[in-house]
This record gives C-alpha cells, sequence and structure tokens, in this order.
C-alpha cells in the first residue's frame, strides 16, 4: 500500500510538468506563427509605401511637366490634372502614364477649353463623334460639354487608346488613328507614305516629346520644391480656362 501510494504522488507530481512543457511548446508555435504574420503584414506594409512613394513622384513630375505646357494652371489645378492621368492609367494599363502626358501636351497644352478646327475638344481633342461613342461604352449620358470636363475628357482619351492598342500593338499606329482615323493608320502601316503629313508629323511629335519625357523621369525626381503661383493669376482648383483656340496640329 506505501508502495501504491508513492506512485500515485510520482505520477501527480510529474503531470503538472509534462502539461507544463506542452503548454511552452504550443505557445512556441503559437508564437512563431504570429511572427509570419506580422513579418507577412510588415512586408505587405513596406511594400504598400514603396506603391504609394512611386505613385506620389510620378504624379508631381508630371504635374511638373503640365505646368511647364501651361504654367497659367498653377499647381494644384495642375496637381488635379495629373491625378486625372495617373488614375485612367491605372485603370487602362496597356497605356503609359508618359505617353498620355505626351498626348495631352502635343493635343492642347492641357487647356481644357481648347477646340480645333476639325472642332475636336478638351485635353486630349476628342471629337464629338468619339466621345459619344466611348460615353456610351461608359454608361455616361454624351453632351459636347463634357468633352471640356477634364476628369471626364482623360478617362476618355485613355479608353479610346486602350481600344486602339488591342487593335494596333504599335505605338505609331495608335497615334495615327488618334489623331487621323483608320486610314492614316492603314497608310502608316504600309509604309506611311500615303499618310498625311499632318499625322506623321503628329506621330513623330509624340513618340519623340515621349522618349523625352521617359529620359526626365529616369534621372529620378529632384527634390520638390516649394509651390510658386505660375506667371499670371493662377487657376483655383475646379476653375475653367476661358476659351482658348487648340494648340496641337489637328
Amino acid at each position: 500500500m506505501p508502495l501504491f501510494v508513492g506512485l500515485l504522488a510520482m505520477l501527480g507530481g510529474a503531470a503538472p510538468g509534462f502539461y507544463a512543457l506542452e503548454r511552452q511548446s504550443t505557445l512556441r508555435a503559437e508564437m512563431g506563427g504570429l511572427r509570419e504574420q506580422i513579418e507577412t503584414k510588415v512586408q505587405q506594409l513596406d511594400a504598400g509605401i514603396r506603391f504609394d512613394s512611386r505613385r506620389q513622384r510620378l504624379l508631381l513630375g508630371i504635374r511638373d511637366e503640365i505646368l511647364a505646357a501651361n504654367a497659367r494652371l498653377g499647381p494644384t489645378v495642375a496637381y488635379e490634372y495629373a491625378t486625372h492621368l495617373v488614375t485612367a492609367c491605372e485603370k487602362y494599363p496597356a497605356v503609359d502614364p508618359l505617353l498620355l502626358l505626351a498626348i495631352g501636351t502635343a493635343e492642347s497644352r492641357f487647356e481644357a477649353s481648347a477646340t480645333s478646327h476639325a472642332k475636336a475638344r478638351g485635353l486630349y481633342q476628342i471629337l464629338p463623334s468619339t466621345g459619344r461613342m466611348l460615353a456610351g461604352m461608359l454608361g455616361w449620358q454624351f453632351g459636347e460639354e463634357l468633352l471640356h470636363d477634364p476628369a471626364k475628357n482623360t478617362a476618355l482619351a485613355a479608353l479610346y487608346l486602350h481600344i486602339l492598342f488591342t487593335a494596333y500593338n504599335d505605338e505609331s499606329l495608335v497615334l495615327a488613328e488618334y489623331n487621323g482615323g483608320p486610314l492614316n493608320a492603314g497608310y502608316m502601316r504600309a509604309g506611311g507614305g500615303k499618310a498625311s503629313a499632318e499625322t506623321r508629323n503628329y506621330v513623330a511629335r509624340v513618340l519623340d516629346l515621349r522618349k523625352r519625357l521617359e529620359k526626365k523621369f529616369e534621372q529620378g525626381p529632384a527634390s520638390e520644391p516649394e509651390p510658386k503661383e505660375a506667371s499670371g493669376r493662377a487657376l483655383r482648383l475646379g476653375e475653367r480656362p476661358g476659351p482658348v483656340a487648340a494648340a496641337a496640329a489637328r
């Protein structure tokens, strides 16, 4: 009997130690899993911060280029236009932001009220017939005033370029149709000899401008200067410039 009691006492004393070791092992496993989750979250956060930082640098660089093209807009409106541009290219990733920036510079120098002799309108000089088609694809009610809305005009231009890239997958042909329609794009595909001089010059101009923008952006952003008012009165956010003629070769 004393021996049996002694064995029970030994077993009873060993049980807490066994469970303590088991719990310690479980805690180590739980801590290891928690550490992995934390490391994953930190990596995701770091990636998000890097993406936001790159996006912000791109926005500021595009803002500065828009200001260089049209200083009277002022930094606030130029940043608004840059935001429309980058957001549209994120929605339609086939469209390079620097290509769209080059097109806006060539087409209107970022004058939202610009109208060409061919009646193309807005920042990216969209014809009413083309705008009506694109607006219908987006489920928008169309009116010609819509083409002078910077956000809407930018979205329509990016959608149009996206459609053209699915048709051609060639920047020269995309730009030829954007400027001169499918007939000029066909001539460009055949060698360009019969394409209109306007379209040939437009394609060369936009591609050259985009190439210069790429070199500038590859050099990395300069330290951001303190925003200053452009020469003349800077426009307030949402204010539209007065009527001007388009700067584009249309």
